[in-house]
């Protein structure tokens, strides 16, 4: 390819010289023309060019393209390439600056600073032909930068995987020692009280007790505010992974959500449903998880609808409403003759579903003998009929829901691994109602819409009173609690607005004095993964209030357990993920119940002891207490004879 610089070149129009004639300045002219000429060539346009071409110094005639191209040879002028070694070096210099630009920068700051980079570097392809004559390669260090980009998103999505993984992990052990910390301040506050009451203690234990119990805070506060920042590192690396929504996008979202019933503008939910449109197109499976109420169905309902698979059948199975023993027969259907009442062949529910979306709700829910039955139809995308001896094929979309944690079932045994990752092609989570409260008011009208039209009653508007009453709500059924809120405030209001006393909601604070308040602060401490401090806050109530009512259901729990930590532990937590937290917390107070009680000869002493140690503790309870001292002294008995 031949190529010419400008150097020694220049252009001088015409009418330049012309005026320096008319103006008879000889002397400069003839030092100016001498200048123009002197081992240049002169040419002299007198028409005007018929067409331009393009050329690496700008639109040309072809006459000043031969022009240039004659003054190139005659000043030895050409454009140079660059050399391999220049060309590899500043290739390798781009990719690195890239691959640094996409690790250390957040996407969308990345997207922009990689974009001025490649302005850059095609600003200087240009400037360097025309001003230094160097003509820079184009391909080979833009392919360098789109390959290091997308390197470098790969590196990011699975070291942001993997660093998540590790924050997880860190974080279940933070709060493993928040929870030892929490339960050695309570205990050394009951200490101090326990020495405060005590005239035969010296001030100097009391002293030393006030200076461990301080320490003890000060631990906790430290752990407190560690797990803070982990949980936020943790939720920053989440959030990396989604690419940030712009306004028209969350419009376009929010417009596409209403078409398909879901209601919401919480940025969240909006990025999980762009997620379900990109996947609903491919035939990846998907699996829901969030809790009960939060709207799984209505997003499977959206994949279908999204899906090529929109004209076909979607079938929706509620798996924990499954009768074992007619599970086979329900999801694979049967022939006839195959068992008692099998009077005609029948399809099951995924034979039902063909080219259309199976939507199988509370997946977590099955048996494993049913898992390894599922796994089988996942796999081979076909089943036998109850009865048949011929298999059945079937093509069909699968997408799951569940609202247990499914990783822990792996964990703890009762969910298979394989089975699991044969329905996590996309993991989408819904948070609850409680973590988008922004909804509750745009959801709220909807309900009382939908309800008024349902029962064929006039359409009452909510008063703002109404509404911030449910804004404030905990919806621990979520968006199907405040639905039915919603359809019994409509069914019962008389007035021509529906008012807070219209809602009927529950009162805000648990009574503290009865039994059934055990009920409430017992679902407000799982709510808070048995996090005092949270959970006494969401109550009003100091925390030795909450953690005195927890030690009585300990103690009650280890009554009834027989002493064993771990069902006492489970029956309280009302979940395997919570158990190990709440076994820590009953270990720490049985174990500083009975160091309170081991210098006591018998347990008649230790029990009146008890009674002024443990005051505040409910009287219902204490009879578990009176329990687990004698128990122990029962036992420590015989070692003593």
């Amino acid at each position: 390819m031949i190529g010419f610089a400008t150097a020694g070149l220049k252009v001088v129009p015409l009418s330049e010289v012309w005026a320096a004639i008319e103006e008879r300045r000889a002397e400069a002219l003839q030092t100016a023309l001498q200048t123009m000429v002197e081992d240049r060539i002169v040419l002299l346009l007198v028409e005007p060019a018929a067409r331009l071409e393009r050329t690496p110094l700008g639109p040309m005639s072809e006459t000043m393209i031969q022009a240039h191209l004659l003054n190139a040879a005659l000043t030895r002028s050409w454009l140079r390439e660059t050399s391999i070694a220049s060309t590899m070096l500043g290739t390798a210099v781009l990719a690195v600056l890239t691959t640094w630009l996409w690790l250390s920068l957040r996407s969308w700051k990345a997207s922009i600073a990689v974009g001025a980079l490649v302005l850059a570097y095609l600003a200087g392809l240009t400037l360097s032909a025309s001003l230094a004559g160097f003509l820079l390669p184009l391909a080979t260090p833009l392919l360098a930068l789109l390959v290091s980009s997308a390197a470098a998103l790969v590196w990011n999505h699975f070291t942001s995987s993997s660093r998540i993984g590790r924050l997880e992990g860190e974080i279940a052990a933070i709060r493993q020692a928040l929870v030892s910390q929490e339960s050695s301040v309570e205990s050394l506050e009951e200490d101090l009280d326990a020495a405060r009451a005590a005239a035969a203690r010296s001030t100097g234990a009391e002293e030393a007790l006030r200076a461990q119990l301080a320490t003890a805070r000060a631990q906790e506060e430290q752990t407190r505010a560690r797990l803070e920042r982990l949980e936020r590192e943790s939720r920053t690396l989440g959030d990396g992974r989604v690419a940030p929504l712009d306004d028209a996008e969350l419009e376009r979202l929010r417009s596409e959500c209403e078409r398909m019933g879901i209601v919401t503008r919480d940025r969240v939910v909006l990025a999980v449903f762009r997620d379900l449109e990109k996947a609903a197109r491919s035939t990846l499976p998907i699996l829901i998880a969030g809790e009960p109420g939060t709207g799984k169905e209505l997003f499977a309902r959206a994949a279908h609808h999204l899906s090529p698979r929109a004209d076909g059948p979607f079938v929706a199975v509620n798996m924990a409403a499954i009768s074992p023993e007619l599970f086979e027969s329900e999801l694979f259907g049967h022939v006839r003759g195959s068992f008692t009442g099998a009077i005609a062949d029948r399809k099951g529910l995924f034979e039902q579903a063909g080219q259309g979306t199976i939507f199988l709700d509370e997946v977590g829910e099955l048996r494993p003998e049913h898992q390894s039955k599922l796994l089988r139809v996942l796999q081979d995308k076909s089943f036998y009929r109850v009865g048949a001896t011929r298999p059945t094929t079937v093509n069909v979309r699968v997408v799951a829901a569940s609202n247990r944690d499914l990783e822990a079932g792996i964990t703890e045994g009762w969910f298979r691994e394989d089975l699991y990752f044969r329905l996590k092609g996309l993991v989408l989570r819904l948070p609850p109602l409680r973590e988008r409260r922004p909804d509750v008011p745009l959801l709220a009208a909807r309900f009382a819409r939908d309800a008024a039209t349902e029962l064929g009653r006039p359409h009452r508007e909510l008063t703002e009173a109404a509404l911030a009453a449910l804004e404030r709500g905990e919806w621990r059924g979520n968006v199907r609690e405040l639905q039915n809120c919603l359809r019994q405030a409509v069914a019962l209001a008389d007035g021509t607005t529906i008012a807070v006393d219209d809602l009927r909601l529950p009162s805000d604070e648990p009574t503290r004095d009865d039994p059934g308040g055990d009920t409430a602060v017992l679902a407000s401490l799982r709510q808070h993964g048995f996090d005092m401090q949270a959970t006494a806050r969401a109550l009003g109530w100091d925390r030795s209030t909450v953690t005195q009512r927890l030690k009585g259901l300990g103690f009650r729990a280890l009554v009834d357990s027989g002493g064993d930590r771990t069902r006492a532990a489970l029956a309280l937590a009302g979940d395997a993920v919570l158990g190990p937290t709440v076994e820590l917390k009953l270990r720490e107070y049985h174990e500083h119940l009975l160091r309170a009680i081991e210098r006591f000869e018998s347990a008649d002493e230790a029990i009146v002891a008890c009674r002024r140690r443990f005051k505040n503790l409910p009287e219902r309870h204490f009879r578990s207490l009176e329990l687990l001292v004698r128990q122990h002294f029962d036992r420590r008995a015989p070692a003593k004879v």
